[in-house]
């Protein structure tokens, strides 16, 4: 009989690795699903994807469907990708502009807000207003659409105050996606965001970017890297701000981190000579020879240097299946061709997500053989034990 999640988390050893049941329990998986993503602010797109009234995308996640549009007012709406009349899908198009949602089923037909407008062969009396698209929690930061599950989902207000100082510089609300890529990953989406959160692999696996990045830098030399870029930050408009909300030290069940790493000399930015590839973003006047991470809710981080941003967003599909979504961003103003060449812009974190993909891929294979037995975790790997101890006790909330 398989052993339930009570008998697993008590068994957890602490410093170690998860067990096998974690990574390939469809119970467990559904676990996930319902205290972890569905309780989760989730980064569902940006700004500069549903520019006018009318513009929408879809955000999908195992077997849900949300419609994130512009309504007619401006604001974002998020509504849940069912009909309700007999639960088709109203929309399937994975982007482009709409006045209304019309079901292809039987042709309800839905404004921009999710409000039932027009039905066919309905009684006289039937009430539209109680038969509209169900809605979703959307709010906007820096740009970022965040939506949520939950009917009472967690307060922002602390996430937004604090990162405010941070990102305004880089101009994130004005900026525009310059490429979307989507890896498919045939693992759980747990061994995903480990791997992405640690460097123990990077000497071995990510050559391209350790030569650049300080992580695994001796720490007398990382000190004095990082006190030469701390000096320079304020000089080009970057806050010196390190922000720590996750795990233990979140409140009020918010899950924010925000800090900022030196890249080695040479390197003005996450490229492969080091030399800038696209325009300054937003108020940023120079180069300070660092980088910034921060990550909002459990599954989306955003690596940001002066001249372009990354987003990763780790969606999973299925116990085994996990998409990896990548976007990269630059100054509004600036033109393919003109200002940034496409292939030296994503080059670095092209290069290193095929890397990973094939890594992980591995990591699942190796999880799921009978003699699987979870080990211990490196220094290097503190990130990973102060996640899985946080999803751990999601687990048991």
């Amino acid at each position: 009989m398989p052993d339930t999640l009570t008998t697993l988390l008590e068994r957890h050893k602490p410093g170690f690795a998860l067990e096998q049941a974690f990574y390939t329990s469809p119970e467990v998986f559904q676990q996930d699903l319902d205290r972890v993503f569905f309780r989760s602010w989730l980064y569902a797109g940006h700004v500069s994807q549903i520019p006018e009234p009318g513009a929408f995308i879809l955000f999908e996640m195992a077997g849900e469907s949300v419609i994130v549009v512009r309504g007619a007012e401006g604001n974002i709406n998020a509504l849940i990708n069912v009909c309700r009349h007999r639960g088709s899908r109203v929309c399937a198009q994975a982007q482009g502009t709409a006045r209304s949602f019309v079901c292809p089923y039987h042709g309800w037909t839905y404004d921009l807000e999710g409000n039932l407008r027009a039905t066919r062969h309905m009684p006289e009396d039937f009430d539209k207003t109680s038969h509209g698209l169900k809605r979703m929690h959307a709010t906007v930061v820096h740009g970022f659409i965040l939506v949520n599950f939950a009917e009472d989902p967690v307060s922002l207000s602390g996430l937004k105050s604090d990162l405010d100082e941070c990102l305004e510089p880089y101009g994130l609300d004005r900026a525009k996606i310059a490429h979307y890529q989507r890896y498919p990953i045939k693992a759980n989406w747990k061994l995903m965001v480990e791997n992405f959160i640690e460097c123990y692999h990077c000497a071995t696996a990510h050559r391209e970017y350790s030569k650049s990045h300080s992580r695994q830098a001796p720490e007398a030399k990382a000190a004095e890297l990082r006190a030469a870029m701390m000096a320079r930050a304020e000089t080009v408009g970057l806050s010196r701000k390190s922000i720590d909300r996750f795990g233990s030290r979140a409140e009020s069940g918010e899950q924010y981190f925000y800090d900022r790493y030196p890249l080695y000399p040479g390197y003005k930015t996450g490229s492969e000579d080091g030399k800038p590839v696209a325009p300054l973003m937003g108020k940023i006047k120079d180069y300070d020879g660092g980088a910034a991470d921060f990550q909002v809710g459990p599954v989306c981080y955003f690596l940001a240097y002066p001249d372009y941003t990354v987003v990763y967003r780790f969606t999973p599909q299925g116990v085994q299946q996990t998409d990896c979504d990548i976007f990269w961003l630059v100054s509004e103003k600036a033109k393919e061709g003109r200002d940034y060449d496409l292939e030296r812009l994503t080059w670095l974190w092209r290069v290193t997500t095929e890397a990973d993909k094939a890594i992980v891929d591995r990591n699942q294979q190796g999880v799921n053989s009978r003699y699987y037995q979870p080990g211990p975790y490196s220094q290097m790997e503190r990130f990973v034990t102060q996640y899985s101890e946080w999803y751990l006790n999601r687990l048991r909330g």
